[in-house]
């Protein structure tokens, strides 16, 4: 059912996109970029180019990913002042019982991981993707997407401010994120998640957003739209 070819994760045979994959092609990225754009002639930003980026949320991840199975981790030096963000509010938290951490941790859920690769996907919507975190969370079951940034997110959008959609749109892309696993690991698991949790780290604040079920299905629906016209246009 699921398999994973050096390339590619295939599921039943077939190839998926990944829930990122088809966020980036989402048209409003026009209007993020402009946004970004007006906000730098505004106001300072610290640039930071998207491989430094990369690097710093694949070892961030990691090492939430150790902290949480483990209670240690190993952070390179330059992230540490994201780390102990993220380290101090996630101890804030009172997560349990955590049955994913960037891979499956029950026995149960061992078909979602094939050698060092691990997924869950819809066969429905014909996507796949890795969360960061399931667990529980005040008798809740939630599932988590941390973002690691320089800048801070917004969960609303004021037209009268447009500079501010910079700071939007990475907010609507996680919550599409935790929408789309959450609806993926029901149908593949038929349990329920209660809730989608972002949380953004930068080097001086953290923030934490809890989706409950009305935003939940309402990002989802907006993902589904951006899923089949990737779909149309890669049939």
């Amino acid at each position: 059912m699921y398999s994973h070819n050096h390339s590619a994760i295939l599921v039943d045979g077939i190839a998926l996109p990944s829930v990122t994959k088809i966020l980036s092609t989402d048209p409003k990225k026009k209007s993020y970029y402009k946004s970004r754009g007006l906000k730098r002639k505004t106001e300072h930003i610290d640039g930071v180019s998207p491989s430094v980026g990369r690097h710093r949320g694949v070892s961030l991840h990691a090492a939430f990913s150790d902290f949480i199975t483990t209670g240690v981790a190993d952070v390179p030096p330059i992230y540490y002042s994201h780390w102990e963000q993220l380290q101090t509010l996630v101890n804030h938290l009172e997560l349990g019982p955590i049955i994913w951490a960037e891979r499956p941790l029950l026995e149960e859920h061992s078909r979602f991981q094939q050698g060092d690769t691990s997924a869950i996907y819809s066969k429905k919507y014909k996507y796949l993707g890795k969360p960061d975190l399931i667990a529980g969370l005040g008798g809740c079951n939630c599932v988590f997407e941390i973002k690691t940034s320089e800048d801070l997110m917004t969960k609303n959008f004021n037209y009268k401010q447009f500079a501010t959609y910079s700071q939007y749109l990475p907010y609507a892309h996680a919550g599409a994120q935790v929408a789309s696993y959450a609806a993926a690991w029901t149908e593949c698991t038929g349990q329920t998640i209660d809730a989608g949790v972002v949380i953004n780290v930068t080097s001086t604040a953290s923030q934490l957003f809890i989706l409950e079920r009305p935003e939940l299905d309402t990002r989802f629906k907006n993902f589904k739209t951006l899923a089949r016209a990737y779909h149309k246009a890669n049939a």
